[in-house]
């Protein structure tokens, strides 16, 4: 077989990638591996033996041969399905598997089917919609997480890993899913006690430094401190207090 000129195989090369880009797998690792041997040729730089076997039997054969081609199409619509943006990676790794014609392990096999059936009840359905009661609860709880320093979420993996998700898929769509929420809620078990089943209501009579006080709020959170507060009125004077130091009664002197 005559060797080809280094402009002939530019130009096969081009036109394999045009191919490849048009199937939608310009981000295959043959596409890629095309892409990078364009580049190389059309900077003059030579390709190793190796380089251009692969390179050419591609070139050989063409377009991309994808494999499950429905399953392939049903994990890319649920990639763009809204809601679905944390699954994004998982799924297009799915996708490039399947595509390639691998089987998947049991477990994947079964998490993939998780996802899919996630993605149809989302597009079915749609978001969630929250109560104002969980939209107050959902917001007091992320600005409580942007409190917790360093080392309480270092030891905290998981947790953070689920908080930012949370707080990602928040900002972008204003609601949470049920999981999402439950998890989100589990975090801060006390911060939501304390904001759902607070001791103090506006208007109770309460003890703080061991002088009476009238409370002037329901618990809430703030970005300026790092604990839920509340508002009170202590010897004449306005104050935002941690509910955690109100107390009943005053302690003996």
């Amino acid at each position: 077989m005559a060797r080809k000129s280094r402009e002939v195989r530019l130009r096969e090369a081009k036109e394999t990638l045009v191919l490849w880009v048009d199937a939608g797998m310009e981000h295959d690792k043959s596409a890629r591996f095309v892409t990078d041997m364009i580049a190389r040729l059309e900077r003059n730089k030579g390709l190793s033996a190796g380089q251009r076997k692969y390179l050419d039997s591609l070139i050989e054969q063409g377009a991309p041969v994808v494999h499950n081609a429905d399953r392939t199409a049903e994990i890319e619509r649920a990639m763009v399905t809204p809601g679905m943006e944390a699954m994004a990676g998982p799924l297009g790794d799915f996708k490039y598997k399947l595509s390639k014609g691998w089987r998947l392990s049991p477990k994947q096999e079964a998490f993939l089917t998780s996802l899919l059936e996630q993605a149809k009840e989302l597009a079915d359905n749609g978001l969630p919609v929250l109560t104002d009661d969980e939209r107050r609860l959902v917001e007091a709880l992320l600005i409580y997480g942007t409190k917790r320093g360093d080392w309480y979420w270092q030891h905290r993996q998981g947790h953070y890993r689920q908080y930012r998700s949370a707080q990602a898929f928040y900002d972008t769509h204003g609601t949470l899913d049920n999981r999402a929420l439950s998890r989100l809620k589990n975090m801060f078990k006390g911060a939501v006690k304390t904001l759902t089943e607070p001791r103090f209501s506006e208007g109770d009579l309460a003890v703080w430094n061991n002088d009476a006080a009238i409370v002037t709020s329901d618990p809430y959170v703030t970005a300026q401190y790092s604990e839920v507060v509340q508002d009170i009125l202590c010897n004449g004077l306005p104050q935002t207090v941690s509910s955690k130091r109100l107390r009943k009664r005053q302690s003996r002197r």
